[in-house]
């Protein structure tokens, strides 16, 4: 699956009529929906660096609420997204932000080496971590 960069998720902001809110080291974007309901995202100001799938995936399901085929056929034409646009498939349930975390700052991998985990093998590689001789963390629970 192609993914987008931050700049790509920005310009979609943009196209579908999202408002800026505020800009720190991120850009946040708000957009009220005909119904009321209120989506926010945000993109980073690396705007060239691009995400791994679920990351992009969620983003698309919970954030921006379209299809990823109504994202970029809002790139690519400039006009609004149209919603309800085709439900996305089904995905792998993420894992826990606590989890991705630790394995970022202990284990040290990357978000393309943590994506295509379950949450039993994301598990299985911090304790073998966290118990493995050298380790700069002692036993600590993973619930």
């Amino acid at each position: 699956m192609r993914t987008p960069s931050w700049g790509e998720i920005e310009e979609f902001c943009r196209s579908d009529g999202w408002d800026l809110v505020r800009e720190t080291d991120h850009s946040f974007f708000r957009k009220v929906l005909p119904d009321g309901t209120v989506l926010e995202t945000h993109s980073s100001f690396s705007s060239s660096k691009t995400m791994s799938a679920n990351r992009y995936a969620l983003i698309l399901r919970t954030q921006l609420q379209v299809s990823a085929q109504a994202f970029w056929d809002t790139l690519r034409t400039g006009e609004p997204a149209l919603r309800p646009s085709a439900p996305l498939p089904d995905m792998p349930p993420s894992l826990p932000a606590w989890l991705i975390r630790s394995l970022k700052r202990e284990v040290g991998l990357t978000d393309d080496d943590i994506s295509p985990l379950s949450e039993v093998a994301a598990l299985q590689l911090l304790v073998d971590h966290r118990s493995s001789p050298g380790s700069t963390r002692e036993s600590h629970p993973t619930t």
